[in-house]
């Protein structure tokens, strides 16, 4: 019987210090931040205390968490990371990365014993254990980290960290292989989604033609060219559908448009007033997204560490077609309907089916309902308490 995490967490502070110079707000589409955002919810709720540490200038407004502002850093140029990945392979410190975070290390106090979550970046993993001695310091791998570095000074830089979260078993797999002997201090939690937040409306939705949505950054890995190309595929006069792609580039809807999103544009033109392209929406806004859609379509065609866009499409009742690349199958379970891209041809089957046969959609709006109540934070969040649970 799985214990009460409210009984170990009553309390507990968490420190979350993400990349340096992100912003802490639903403004934008940070993927980090809103798993931030999410966990001090429920850690919240639980009876526990967040701390956010921010950039000085950023915007962080979300409204849970302590934000404590330090002084910005500039991030390292192009040089500096060279000669960071040099001493990295003499077994020396990556003197110009760590440097990012020493305003975050002296803002924290030196005999803190709470967790202190250093986010996608293993930099600055010796310097938060040395001057915190007490604290479990846990490094949360929301990509593969150790890209750069030879296995010799990951070992080292992972040595440092008392837990590695992953947010895929698909990236805890490309860290074991990569860095070994870290085994024992893996821990997978997956990203969520708020179900009380993210849920079907069906007044919302109407009776006109199926909405295939898209929502994401506009960029060639996210694969919305491969939607385009099976919706030319499905246009045959007689079926009817419509498809909103809504996203740019970056996280800014005044964004210029980059050569692939005129691309894109030029793709869609056989198609019409059936697609519809909506610039960036910031997290406050997307909820309305999904609701008024009738399928999601997510068509990655690089390996997705895993996404939070599967998980909100199921909580709202979205019949899913997903690229089966990356963590995207360990959200998805069997409550989606996967590609191999780019494989337009089985994507755009796929599409059809759920298109034309309202039935179909039905069982897999189901489907994908029953599943988003295993994908909850709150369940993740019991998963992260126990990780801990296991140090303390």
């Amino acid at each position: 019987m799985e214990s009460d995490p409210k009984a170990t967490e009553a309390g507990v502070e968490h420190v979350h210090v993400p990349t340096p110079g992100d912003h802490y707000s639903a403004a934008t589409g940070s993927a980090i931040m809103t798993v931030i955002y999410e966990m001090a919810q429920v850690h919240q709720r639980q009876g526990g205390r967040t701390r956010v540490m921010v950039t000085r200038g950023t915007r962080h407004d979300y409204p849970v968490g302590r934000c404590v502002e330090v002084e910005p850093v500039a991030p390292p140029r192009r040089w500096q990371k060279a000669v960071d990945v040099g001493l990295g392979r003499l077994g020396l410190a990556r003197r110009f990365g760590a440097a990012a975070y020493r305003p975050h290390c002296r803002a924290v106090e030196a005999d803190f014993a709470g967790a202190i979550f250093v986010h996608n970046n293993p930099v600055a993993l010796p310097a938060f254990k040395k001057s915190h001695p007490r604290a479990l310091v846990c490094l949360w791998a929301h990509n593969e980290v150790f890209n750069t570095y030879t296995t010799r000074e990951a070992r080292r830089v992972a040595g440092a960290a008392d837990r590695i979260i992953c947010v895929s078993r698909f990236i805890a797999d490309e860290m074991t292989a990569r860095v070994d002997r870290i085994g024992e201090k893996l821990k997978v939690v997956h990203n969520g989604v708020d179900t009380a937040r993210f849920r079907p409306d069906p007044t919302a939705r109407g009776t006109g033609d199926p909405v295939i949505l898209f929502v994401g950054r506009v960029v060639p890995t996210k694969g919305p060219d491969l939607l385009l190309r099976a919706a030319l595929k499905l246009r045959d006069g007689r079926r009817r559908f419509k498809v909103r792609i809504v996203g740019s580039s970056g996280f800014s809807a005044a964004d210029p448009l980059t050569p692939y999103e005129r691309e894109l544009r030029r793709l869609a033109e056989p198609l019409g007033d059936a697609v519809e392209f909506q610039p960036f929406v910031d997290r406050g806004k997307v909820l309305a997204e999904y609701q008024a859609a009738s399928i999601f379509c997510a068509p990655s065609i690089w390996n997705e560490p895993v996404s939070l866009t599967v998980p909100e499409a199921l909580a709202c009742g979205l019949p899913t077609v997903a690229a089966r690349r990356g963590g995207i199958p360990e959200v998805g379970g069997d409550a989606v309907l996967y590609f191999v891209p780019p494989n337009v041809d089985e994507l755009a089957a796929h599409l059809a089916m759920l298109i034309d046969d309202p039935v179909q959609r039905a069982g897999w709006s189901a489907k994908a309902l029953e599943r988003a109540g295993l994908l909850a934070w709150e369940r993740q969040y019991a998963v992260l308490v126990a990780a801990l649970r296991d140090l303390r």
